[in-house]
């Protein structure tokens, strides 16, 4: 009861950031996601027997999420005349910026490991701090990237939670009454592979109807002013209609993403022997236990977005 009512009270409170949100506040609230989850994180991380750099792991975290939102205030911002802006303003340097930074925050963190009493923890307490930046700041960087740079990215948004969200209740559902065949028994002996196909078909059935009748859901949720349109002028959002195959395609890539993020998260609790990565939320785990899916999954809609495979 405590798992639904959670789910009750979180759902609209989502949406209503994805939707409603500017988009300044909608990086706070992902920054505020991104503190705990890499708290929790570490948490793993320390139960491992690791001593990972907590201090410098929060603030790469939270700089390579200000560098994400930075980038896309900036590709917003008229250069006038300045060719630094302008350059700045170009995605491949934005990439390249961001390679630099993500390069070198793993000599940053070596030398600070060189402060640890135990010389045989410096190397792991090094490389478990950083797997933190790719793990939780660059995969949530990418939902800033949806929001803030695809038309209608909230719309492309909600259709990454739901398709999520679909395949995790059937993957419950189905697992729990029909699960026979362990799928992954060393690592989450509570996962079969009836759950793990009852998910893809659910994401690619969500997934596959939003996409291809994104019209007429762009027409509601601009009905319910959700989303303000193409402009002023054009009014009501009309995106382009996308091929059934590739609804399919992306819903079942975005599926299979998400249960491996799961796996992942599952394998690394398991390796600690804890159950839940914390207890924020009741009847869910921690915030880590809830979002472990997406983090792997909002690439996928991200370089479907920004290669114009999909349309919303």
């Amino acid at each position: 009861m405590q798992r639904v009512l959670t789910a009750i009270v979180l759902v609209p409170l989502v949406v209503l950031a994805v939707f409603k949100a500017p988009f300044w506040l909608f990086a706070l609230i992902l920054a505020m996601i991104a503190l705990p989850s890499a708290d929790e994180y570490l948490n793993i991380a320390a139960a491992h027997n690791l001593k990972p750099l907590r201090t410098l792991t929060y603030v790469a975290v939270l700089a390579v999420l200000g560098y994400y939102y930075i980038s896309v205030v900036i590709r917003g911002v008229r250069p006038l005349g300045l060719p630094g802006l302008q350059t700045l303003r170009d995605p491949w340097t934005q990439y390249q910026i961001l390679l630099v930074v993500v390069s070198l925050m793993p000599f940053v963190l070596l030398v600070a490991a060189m402060h640890t009493e135990d010389v045989r923890q410096a190397l792991p307490s090094a490389a478990v701090s950083y797997m933190a930046l790719p793990y939780i700041g660059i995969t949530l960087g990418f939902l800033l990237f949806t929001r803030g740079l695809i038309p209608d990215g909230a719309f492309a948004i909600l259709y990454l939670l739901l398709v999520v969200w679909a395949g995790d209740i059937c993957a419950y559902y189905v697992g729990r009454s029909i699960g026979r065949h362990r799928l992954a028994p060393r690592i989450s002996p509570g996962k079969s592979w009836e759950g793990a196909a009852a998910s893809i078909v659910g994401s690619m059935t969500i997934g596959t109807l939003m996409l291809v009748y994104n019209r007429p859901i762009a027409e509601r949720l601009y009905d319910w002013k959700l989303l303000a349109g193409e402009s002023v002028l054009s009014g009501r959002p009309m995106p382009e209609p996308n091929a059934i195959w590739m609804a399919i395609l992306v819903s079942v890539s975005i599926n299979i993403a998400a249960q491996l993020g799961d796996l992942a998260e599952s394998m690394m609790k398991r390796g600690a022997d804890v159950k839940d990565s914390g207890s924020l939320l009741p009847g869910h785990g921690g915030i880590l236990d809830r979002i472990d899916a997406l983090l792997l999954a909002s690439p996928v809609l991200w370089y479907y977005c920004s290669f114009r495979k999909i349309n919303f």
